[in-house]
């Protein structure tokens, strides 16, 4: 039994990686944009295979206060170790549109709020839409807030090693839309 354990402990020294053999690092972070933490949106590495790097990208979720933890198979496992290209879509709080419910499930208020919405965007409309937006499962909509090609990990030209070992990577974007990780 000794022998097992010996054997066990070793292969977890050796990588830790997942059943499949991919080596993961766990790696956590904030999104601050014109110095301010971004309240949503997601990040995402992308393995940089010019680099040598492969496997599944890994991404998070940004949470109000900024943070976000990677995951590529599990909640929180991390990135593939190696080099990745990264995107970062920062997404304002407070969605453009709302998703809305069947009529049949409204209450009048509801009912006379959406109709009013309605006439709302009406007008809108005649309007161009201020950059790029996002749908979210639900229908809602929302807007982008951080610099366009950032949400394109090959238009992003932002590259991050990810280690061997846990890693916080803060991410501080400008108004000019230059990156900077910590």
């Amino acid at each position: 039994m000794r022998r097992f354990w010996s054997v066990a402990l070793l292969a977890c020294m050796a990588g830790c990686g997942s059943a499949n053999g991919l080596q993961l690092a766990k790696v956590r972070g904030k999104v601050l944009f014109k110095g301010e933490p971004v309240t949503g949106g997601t990040v995402l590495f992308e393995p940089d295979t010019s680099k040598g790097t492969t496997g599944p990208a890994a991404a998070g979720s940004i949470s109000k206060d900024g943070t976000f933890v990677l995951s590529t198979e599990e909640s929180g496992d991390g990135a593939v170790v190696g080099y990745h290209r990264v995107a970062i879509t920062g997404i304002d709080p407070v969605p453009i549109s709302a998703a809305t419910k069947d009529i049949e499930q409204m209450t009048g208020e509801e009912f006379m709020t959406a109709k009013a919405q309605r006439g709302q965007k009406k007008e809108a409309k005649t309007k161009k839409a201020d950059g790029m937006t996002i749908r979210t499962r639900d229908g809602s909509t929302y807007r982008v807030i951080t610099p366009e090609k950032l949400a394109n990990p090959t238009t992003s030209e932002v590259v991050v090693k990810v280690g061997s070992s846990a890693s916080t990577r803060n991410i501080t974007i400008s108004e000019s839309g230059s990156v900077e990780i910590e």
